[in-house]
């Protein structure tokens, strides 16, 4: 009796114990908006300059300083895409937009067929961009991952949302917790995959505030249109940036607390009183610049993020990330086989 007693105990000194030694890691983000600044209008001139050409150029140059600039553990992440991968996967994506807009003037059959097969390539276009950008991405020389079929983005990005506005809204909870699941479960650091522990239960309490959200900001708008019109559009700006903003924050927060990646998970503490201040400010600063804040704003932004997420290491990571690069090392020329066609979007 006393052995059966003393297990459980054991169990949760152990437990107890795990928890103390696990490490807070907070993410840095380094970058400065007037050095983003310089190289965001070379940037926009070049691309103008070239027609459109050398903004794959752009969005790889964008996205390594981004990445650069951002650290975990005192080390820097890494995005390690062709420009040239990129600028294919943008010639695709034109063409495809082109021949659905003539589609769409030719006939109202042609453009349903247009539309048909656009819904059928959807998923294809979902599941080759994230392992692109998975692909490409890396900390610590270990690329990330994504291993997402066809079949799976469909249900979760074309079939469930469907079946959301077939039901009036009923399951479009569910196909966010189904898209989430989707993106993360397939997602993976090296060899290790993330997982997400959460049910559907908290995407309907998330909707419920949101649609409150709307219902009130309607209200009080129909209100505001009889008394004071003029402040109609103000209160309807106020209403759409509140919901964005509740938006935002519940869903990262919902979705990255309950991220794992083996012993280690993240932990997010995005809130809607300093986001909202976020967003104004930068809302702010692009009216009263004529849009010359946008660097500005996108380092204010990443840097929000990396103030408010933080990993929780379970794991020893140096020893952590010495077992993937060692798991991936035999993959990696089939790996650079598997993704020379893929579509940068």
């Amino acid at each position: 009796m006393s052995e059966a007693v003393a297990a459980p105990q054991d169990a949760r000194i152990e437990g107890a114990t795990a928890q103390q030694q696990a490490r807070n890691l907070p993410f840095q983000f380094h970058g400065d908006g007037f050095e983003f600044f310089r190289i965001w209008i070379v940037n926009i001139l070049l691309s103008i300059v070239t027609l459109g050409i050398y903004s794959a150029w752009a969005k790889v140059r964008t996205q390594r300083y981004f990445y650069g600039n951002t650290q975990l553990d005192s080390s820097s992440f890494e995005y390690l895409a062709d420009p040239v991968a990129i600028l294919k996967g943008r010639v695709i994506a034109f063409v495809v937009l082109v021949a659905y807009s003539v589609a769409q003037q030719v006939s109202v059959t042609v453009g349903l067929v247009a539309l048909a097969l656009f819904l059928l390539a959807l998923p294809w276009m979902l599941v080759r961009g994230l392992s692109f950008r998975n692909h490409n991405s890396a900390w610590r020389g270990v690329r990330f991952g994504f291993a997402g079929s066809y079949g799976g983005a469909a249900m979760a990005f074309v079939v469930w949302p469907l079946l959301g506005m077939l039901t009036l809204g009923l399951l479009l909870p569910l196909a966010m917790h189904r898209q989430q699941r989707f993106v993360v479960d397939n997602s993976r650091f090296g060899t290790t995959p993330f997982e997400l522990k959460v049910g559907a239960g908290p995407f309907y309490m998330a909707f419920l505030v949101m649609l409150a959200i709307l219902v009130v900001g309607g209200l009080l708008g129909a209100l505001l249109s009889t008394v004071v019109p003029p402040l109609l559009p103000v209160m309807m700006t106020l209403a759409y940036l509140l919901l964005f903003a509740f938006a935002t924050v519940r869903l990262t927060n919902l979705t990255y607390n309950n991220l794992h990646l083996g012993a280690n998970r993240l932990q997010s503490r995005y809130s809607l009183g300093s986001y909202l201040l976020l967003m104004l400010g930068n809302l702010l600063g692009l009216v009263l610049t004529l849009g010359l804040f946008y660097p500005w704003a996108k380092v204010r932004t990443a840097r929000y993020a990396a103030e408010h997420i933080s990993l929780q290491a379970g794991d020893d990571l140096d020893d952590f990330v010495a077992a993937r690069q060692q798991d991936v090392s035999s993959l990696g020329g089939e790996m650079g086989e598997m993704f020379d066609v893929s579509v940068g979007l």
